[in-house]
């Protein structure tokens, strides 16, 4: 009989997940703990508006997890064009971190953290900078 244990199920899981994410650097890093502090701030600012709502929440959910493809696509023409070197999978992580940072602070906002409006606003220039089509695009306000 085969016995498998969960840790190498699970290290199986992870090295194969981060190497077709192109590895596991400070981009993903911040773009995992991003998705965490959105998914977070999100929930609460639905429970204080009361509008918690599961079927927008898996939405959101399923739509977060899509990044990964599209992390995943930026490897493949990034191996596929440049030998590599992470031209697509940079600019892909950059704009999803831009977009949850903005997502993130809309929340703060709408739950009645101040923030400084510098902060906002600069994250508004990186994202339109990053877009090339003024500005970020506005789907995070969908959770």
């Amino acid at each position: 009989m085969w016995h498998v244990d969960a840790k190498y199920i699970a290290t199986f899981v992870v090295v194969t997940f981060t190497s077709l994410i192109g590895g596991w650097d400070v981009l993903a890093e911040a773009l995992v703990l991003l998705i965490a502090m959105d998914v977070i701030a999100g929930l609460a600012q639905a429970w204080i508006e009361r509008k918690v709502n599961s079927s927008i929440m898996r939405k959101g959910l399923v739509r977060k997890s899509c990044y990964f493809v599209a992390i995943m696509l930026g490897v493949l023409l990034d191996r596929s064009l440049f030998h590599g070197q992470p031209a697509f999978r940079t600019l892909v992580l950059s704009y999803l971190c831009v977009n949850e940072a903005l997502s993130v602070l809309e929340h703060l906002v709408a739950v009645g953290v101040p923030l400084p409006r510098q902060v906002k606003n600069a994250l508004r220039r990186l994202g339109e900078e990053l877009d090339g089509e003024g500005g970020v695009s506005s789907e995070s306000k969908q959770e």
